[in-house]
């Protein structure tokens, strides 16, 4: 198991072609062009991705509980399936455009009056969007971390690049955890 990482603003023409391939997904790959369009879509998205396994994951996880950068929470369910089966919902998109949305505003739920990012985010594979706000938050709280521990973590070049990963995306909308 792992976890893939993605930028929520994506460029173009890495943006059309994410759409694009997530519609025909939805569509069970009718568009005409599958699995091609999803192949241009993984090719162009490639730079705003990172992924870690299992163990990596919980190292920086771990890392950022020690910093304080992330939080313990329940997260709040997720939407019920308004579906009757696969073809229901190929078949009305404006039901299927609502539930996306209710999908993706729980997926980037945060809990009131915390700072950072839940950990519940970090621990599965989502589908979770870690947003801008709590990507600052969690990198102020490092950044106040003793600067003993900060030098002596920053030897190690997965927390480097995990560093990395959160400065950049903390300015692309965020990145999504799947």
């Amino acid at each position: 198991m792992g976890y893939s990482f993605e930028h929520v603003d994506l460029p173009e023409p890495a943006a059309t072609a994410r759409d694009h391939a997530e519609a025909c997904m939805d569509l069970n790959g009718s568009c005409g062009n599958w699995p091609q369009c999803y192949d241009e879509y993984s090719s162009l998205a490639d730079a705003f991705q990172f992924a870690l396994n299992i163990a990596g994951m919980q190292f920086c996880r771990e890392r950022m509980r020690w910093a304080g950068m992330t939080y313990q929470a329940t997260p709040q369910p997720f939407p019920d399936w308004q579906f009757d089966s696969v073809d229901d919902w190929r078949k009305d998109q404006r039901r299927r455009d609502a539930y996306k949305a209710a999908e993706r505003a729980a997926a980037a739920q945060t809990s009131p009056g915390k700072v950072g990012i839940p950990e519940f985010k970090l621990t599965s594979n989502g589908p979770w969007v870690v947003g801008e706000t709590e990507i600052e938050q969690a990198l102020i709280l490092y950044d106040a971390s003793p600067t003993h521990l900060r030098a002596e973590w920053e030897t190690d070049e997965l927390w480097v690049a995990w560093l990395d990963w959160l400065r950049e995306t903390r300015t692309h909308g965020g990145f999504t955890v799947s």
